[in-house]
């Protein structure tokens, strides 16, 4: 049984355009130990999956309107919010893109990781303090003592993120979901924030749901990688196949216009032509045909694709493979 399956998972937002389905149908598992990473353009989808599967979704005006979440067998979707605050942080963590608006700018550090503790464990003052001072020193925060009594506006951008996942990681949950983790960051300290998330991962076997823009941050720590475009997920594989063998022309897209090291440096980088749809009003047919170089005219505009499934378990939405 996996970690994680969710299955047709839909949410949508009711605006004054009309309603936004934000996601749409999406379906993945993630396992224990595993790192999955899901990639694709702003507007994709990705961080409104992972804030359905954290129960953060706000109504109004969003609504999960149906699909299954689940975490070891138990369905999350029909938990009451109680139920779901105590899931929160004990089973399932979360680290947000920008730690700066995530930490609370008018409490101490040390209470703020204190705070994730002491809602779902029975530890006294004394061990709460200790606990959150050996989580400090497990991210590598420098001077655990001093950090403990500083605000987050005393620390710089990547000691910050440490203490995010230090919070995500304070008990101990069997699924980390991190959206965009190292965008903020610098090249040298990104190494570094993603290095101790796969340490941290590694000594307590949690499977990991890794939202990102940067395709060489998937190559590097990610096990599979789910392509999701307007709302849905086009194509998923290992690592090796999408990187490799990738099917459909959106993730092929955006293999080409990643720079290569051995390429003419005069050489213009590849990029997609014209902008994602409007998932207020999505077309008819697949939703990436205005876009696709592939496209076949009868086909394309006319039926949305479904799923096909290769031998080696990669999968891809589109009319060129069968579907």
């Amino acid at each position: 049984m996996p970690l994680l399956e969710v299955n047709n998972l839909q949410t949508e937002f009711k605006t004054p355009a009309g309603l936004v389905q934000a996601v749409r149908g999406v379906s993945f598992w993630v396992d224990a130990g595993e790192t999955v990473g899901v990639v694709g353009e702003s507007g994709s989808g990705k961080s409104v999956t992972a804030l359905s599967l954290m129960g953060l979704i706000p109504s109004p005006p969003g609504k999960i309107k149906g699909g299954s979440v689940l975490l070891e067998g138990r369905e999350l979707l029909s938990l009451t919010p109680k139920e779901m605050q105590r899931v929160r942080g004990s089973q399932v963590a979360m680290v947000f893109q920008d730690p700066f608006t995530s930490l609370n700018p008018t409490m101490k550090l040390g209470e703020q990781v204190a705070e994730a503790i002491r809602l779902h464990n029975a530890l006294g003052k004394a061990g709460i303090k200790e606990r959150v001072l050996s989580l400090f020193e497990a991210v590598r925060l420098p001077s655990p003592e001093i950090r403990y009594h500083q605000y987050p506006h005393e620390i710089s951008g990547g000691q910050r993120q440490r203490v995010m996942i230090a919070i995500a990681f304070a008990c101990n949950p069997k699924l980390l979901i991190a959206d965009e983790p190292t965008t903020a960051l610098d090249v040298t300290v990104q190494a570094q924030v993603l290095a101790l998330m796969k340490r941290l991962q590694a000594e307590h076997n949690t499977g990991t749901l890794l939202i990102t823009h940067d395709l060489g941050v998937v190559a590097e720590v990610c096990d599979r990688v789910l392509v999701m475009y307007a709302g849905q997920v086009v194509e998923s594989g290992t690592v090796t196949e999408i990187f490799q063998s990738p099917k459909h022309p959106y993730t092929q897209g955006l293999l080409a216009s990643l720079p290569q090291i051995h390429a003419d440096s005069r050489q213009r980088l590849v990029s997609i032509s014209g902008q994602p749809p409007d998932l207020a009003h999505l077309p008819k047919g697949c939703a990436f045909y205005e876009r696709c170089p592939k496209r076949i005219l009868d086909i394309c505009s006319l039926k949305e694709p479904q799923g096909t499934a290769f031998e080696n378990g990669q999968t891809v939405r589109c009319f060129l493979h069968g579907s």
